[in-house]
């Protein structure tokens, strides 16, 4: 059943994926007529609304120990944001760079391991382990610093996340 759960799963994102792709003619000329899809917002975009929205919550929560169903299956939706995020990070966007971007064998793997770091958190989180989700939080870590290293270093790394945030009460 879990088998089958997955495969519908990538089958909506893929088909999410082809959807954005045809709506990608946003009036301005495709990058599609020569390279296949083309995303009809910029990578950066994918990035801030997916896959950063996703990232702190999830593992902040980490610190501050998930209560209850609700919290899990919020936990569950934000890990496959990042899954999904990083399977959209492999497709060209409409920012200046993200032709360029996706064309270099180093994004891509970049891009790939975004993917499977968010599979890693789903599991983690579906096995309602902190360990795990730590474990799957650190590798994310990694894998934005390197790829923040090599395409963005302007851009933000996630070291924000090395210290635990001050519990209110």
């Amino acid at each position: 059943m879990r088998c089958g759960t997955e495969l519908l799963k990538m089958g909506v994102a893929a088909l999410a994926l082809v959807t954005l792709a045809a709506c990608s003619d946003n009036g301005t000329t495709s990058q599609s007529d020569n390279q296949g899809p083309v995303l009809p917002v910029s990578l950066n975009d994918v990035m801030v609304a997916m896959v950063n929205k996703a990232t702190d919550p999830a593992w902040t929560s980490t610190w501050n120990n998930p209560q209850g169903d609700r919290d899990w299956r919020e936990l569950e939706h934000l890990a496959f944001q990042v899954q999904v995020g990083g399977g959209l990070m492999q497709v060209a966007g409409t920012g200046p760079m993200d032709a360029e971007w996706v064309a270099d064998p180093e994004w891509q793997r970049l891009a790939a391991q975004l993917e499977q770091d968010g599979i890693r958190a789903v599991n983690a989180v579906r096995s309602r382990n902190i360990e795990l989700m730590q474990r799957a939080g650190g590798q994310l870590i990694e894998t934005c610093e390197s790829c923040h290293r090599r395409f963005a270093e302007d851009l933000p790394m996630l070291d924000q996340m090395a210290e635990p945030p001050a519990v209110s009460r």
